[in-house]
C-alpha cells in the first residue's frame, strides 16, 4: 500500500481521521533521542483513532477502516531472563506467514485481552505513520478469536470445518448478518467453525467493505457479556527479523489498574526497542484502560512516571 501513501500528502492521511492531530513526525528528544510523538500526542491520537467510526477511508471501497481509525495492538509475554525481542514475529509466525494482532475501535470493542495478557504494543495505522516507516499488510480479520493456529494456515480454513471456516468470501459469508448467523446456529467449537474476512490486498478486491462488515460482526457479538470477554483478531503478514527502525510500532501499552502488572514489562520493552535501533528510537508506554462494559468505552493515558526511558 506504499504507492497510495506516496501520492498522498502526510497531513491528507492524517486527515482521513477527521480530528487527528497534526503533529510532527521529526522532533528531538532531550537525550539525542529520535521523538516521533509526543506520550500526550499519542494518546490523543489513540483516542480519536479509537473513537472514529468509518466504514473505509477516503470514501473509497479499496481502502478498509483500518487504514485511518482504530487501534491495531499485539498482546506480548516476555518472561524475566529471555532476550528476544517482542516486535520480531515468532518462530511459529515465520513458518505460516501471519502474526495475530487485535482491532480496539468503539464499535469494534471488549474487555479481556488475548490471553489474558497485560502488555503489548501497537501500531501507526497506514495512514499517519512516518514516512520511513514500512506498510504491513492485514491479511484477513475474525470478529473474535479465531484459533488460527488450529486453521491450515492463519487465514484458511479448519481441516474439521472445510467448508464453514474458508475464508468468507469463499463460504458465501459477506453480511455481519450472515456471519453472525452461522455463529449463532453451529452446534459447538463456534471459534474454529466460522470463517475469517479476507482483506488482503492480494486479491486484488476492495477490502473495505469486508473488513467493516467484520467491525459489525464484532458489534453484535459484543452485545453478548460472554463474548464481550473476548478479543477479536486480525492477521498481519509476518514481517522480516529486527525491523526496529522502520516497523510502524507507535507505543507499547499495559493494561492499567490494580498493581499495574503489566508496567514492568512494558518498560523493558521500551528500553529494549530505544537501545536496538540506530536513531535511539523512543516511543511512550501508555496505559490502556479497557471498557468494562459493552457500553463503556476503552480510554488511553500518558503518565510520565511510566516512562523508563525519558524522551
Amino acid at each position: 500500500m506504499k504507492k497510495i501513501i506516496l501520492s498522498v500528502s502526510i497531513a491528507t492521511l492524517i486527515g482521513c481521521v477527521q480530528t487527528a492531530p497534526q503533529t510532527p513526525f521529526e522532533q528531538s528528544g532531550s537525550n539525542n533521542s529520535h521523538v516521533a510523538m509526543t506520550g500526550p500526542q499519542v494518546v490523543e491520537w489513540l483516542n480519536t483513532l479509537y473513537n472514529s467510526k468509518p466504514q473505509n477511508c477516503h470514501e473509497s471501497a479499496n481502502q478498509p477502516a483500518f487504514l485511518c481509525s482504530g487501534v491495531i495492538f499485539r498482546v506480548t509475554d516476555k518472561k524475566p531472563g529471555e532476550t528476544h525481542h517482542v516486535w520480531n514475529p515468532s518462530p511459529t509466525s515465520v513458518k505460516n506467514g501471519g502474526v495475530s494482532f487485535s482491532y480496539l475501535r468503539t464499535d469494534s470493542k471488549y474487555g479481556r485481552l488475548a490471553w489474558g495478557h497485560g502488555n503489548g504494543f501497537m501500531l501507526y495505522p497506514i495512514f499517519g505513520a512516518p514516512q520511513d516507516k514500512v506498510d504491513l499488510d492485514v491479511l484477513c480479520s475474525y470478529p473474535i478469536d479465531g484459533w488460527t493456529w488450529n486453521r491450515t494456515t492463519p487465514c484458511g480454513h479448519h481441516a474439521s470445518y472445510p467448508a464453514s471456516s474458508q475464508r468468507c468470501q469463499s463460504a458465501g459469508v459477506t453480511t455481519a448478518e450472515q456471519w453472525k448467523s452461522v455463529w449463532d446456529n453451529s452446534p459447538n467449537s463456534h471459534h474454529i467453525r466460522q470463517c475469517g474476512f479476507d482483506v488482503s490486498e492480494a486479491t486484488g478486491k476492495p477490502a473495505a467493505v469486508p473488513f467493516y462488515q467484520s467491525v459489525r460482526a464484532r458489534g453484535m457479538l459484543s452485545q453478548n457479556p460472554t463474548h464481550f470477554t473476548e478479543q477479536n483478531e486480525v492477521v498481519v503478514k509476518t514481517w522480516p527479523q529486527n525491523l526496529q527502525d522502520t516497523l510502524p510500532l507507535m507505543a507499547f501499552f499495559f493494561i492499567a489498574g490494580g498493581g499495574n502488572a503489566g508496567l514492568p514489562e512494558a518498560q523493558g520493552n521500551q528500553q529494549d526497542f530505544y537501545n536496538s535501533t540506530t536513531r535511539r528510537i523512543w516511543v511512550p508506554v501508555i496505559r490502556l484502560f479497557p471498557p468494562s462494559t459493552p457500553t463503556s468505552e476503552a480510554t488511553f493515558q500518558y503518565v510520565e512516571s511510566d516512562q523508563l526511558i525519558k524522551p
